[in-house]
């Protein structure tokens, strides 16, 4: 298979999991490459996730480390048909960052997404209105066609909530300054938060507020997601930069991620109490 440009984490973290099995067997990459009948650099690109693996090669690799977990067996064999089949997001390639493709990939897996958010509304839960204000405040060089292309993304995107087979739940936290924003003035505020409210009444989706009067809470070191997925000790944590985004793995600081989620969710207004705080603030503009 061609080398990928941009791996994306799936393919890095089975690239990651062939290399440990490799090394817990013993063996060396050139062991490996006899084992494919290839160059030792195809073994490389495969535990950097710069390539993918095809099924008969899995397997292969996999008798000879010896492995005889099927559970394991079949989440690599999984992880390897995902690197090579094509989805929406891929026709998108040219708008979406490498690290958002890593997470719309993530988010069409997860069970469950939480999202703490001090600044904007989720990106699952804007209006395109909102987001063409947003694409424009952050790129002012923008062309028209490409702020839509980048539009009728997310908006595929948020498509995740509507799978009548699979959607995941949301949980969503936001500080009480998010529902004050003047992005594009009152009439694309009152329709985001009118969408907003619509959103938060769905089984699967839950959204509440940290009012302005709490004297003290566990978000101040900034927003973060959390995409939970099937797979256990796969979750992963997403942070965001001004020029990138940031994936944790480590299950220590997933774990700890996790915990501050839930003081928040502790914390913050009630499910209703907020829903009402949402419509009041709508109506109000």
């Amino acid at each position: 298979m061609p080398p990928r440009k941009n791996p994306t984490i799936r393919q890095k973290r089975l690239g990651g999991e062939l290399r440990k099995l490799r090394e817990g067997a013993g063996l060396s990459i050139d062991a490996a490459a006899q084992v494919l009948e290839c160059g030792k650099a195809k073994i490389s690109r495969i535990e950097t996730g710069l390539n993918g693996i095809r099924a008969a090669e899995l397997k292969a690799l996999l008798q000879a480390y010896d492995v005889k977990d099927d559970a394991l067996a079949h989440a690599l064999a999984d992880m390897a048909r995902e690197g090579r089949r094509r989805n929406w997001w891929n026709r998108y390639g040219d708008v979406l960052s490498g690290g958002f493709a890593d997470l719309i990939e993530l988010e069409s897996k997860a069970d469950s997404l939480h999202s703490w958010e001090t600044i904007l509304i989720p990106g699952l839960l804007q209006t395109p209105d909102y987001m063409r204000v947003l694409f424009r405040r952050g790129r002012l060089d923008m062309p028209e066609g490409e702020l839509e292309e980048h539009v009728r993304g997310r908006t595929l995107r948020q498509g995740i909530l509507d799978d009548p087979d699979r959607a995941p739940e949301l949980r969503v936290v936001l500080y009480e300054a998010v529902l004050h924003g003047k992005f594009g003035g009152p009439d694309v505020m009152r329709g985001q938060l009118s969408h907003l409210a619509d959103m938060a009444q769905r089984e699967n989706v839950t959204v509440q507020v940290l009012p302005y009067t709490t004297d003290s809470h566990r978000g101040v070191n900034g927003p973060f997601g959390i995409v939970v997925l099937p797979e256990p000790e796969t979750d992963v944590v997403r942070t965001e930069t001004a020029v990138s985004t940031l994936y944790v793995e480590d299950d220590a600081q997933v774990a700890a991620y996790k915990l501050v989620f839930d003081q928040l969710r502790a914390t913050a207004l009630g499910p209703g109490a907020s829903l009402n705080l949402v419509r009041s603030l709508a109506r109000r503009l």
